[in-house]
């Protein structure tokens, strides 16, 4: 007797998914971060988590990201500058 499993989401993509909306909540609140800061603000992850958390949000256009000389700014896509 066979018994078909549901595959559940890996621990890896439900992860990136929790990092994507703190990271999204976090730009909400403060409608700009850097890079950097968001590692400060998000210890329990690692700095390539975060970066590419990032990454994925930039690509989908769920954020806006922008380069300022050695760091990057996070924007919120209702932020108006």
């Amino acid at each position: 007797m066979a018994i078909a499993l549901l595959s559940a989401p890996t621990s890896t993509n439900q992860t990136s998914e929790i990092i994507e909306r703190e990271i999204l909540a976090q730009i909400e609140e403060q409608d700009v971060v850097s890079l950097d800061t968001l590692v400060v603000l998000l210890p329990q992850y690692s700095w390539s988590q975060i970066f590419h958390a990032v990454d994925c949000l930039a690509r989908c256009g769920k954020i806006s990201l922008r380069r300022h000389r050695f760091d990057y700014a996070l924007f919120s896509t209702h932020y108006t500058a």
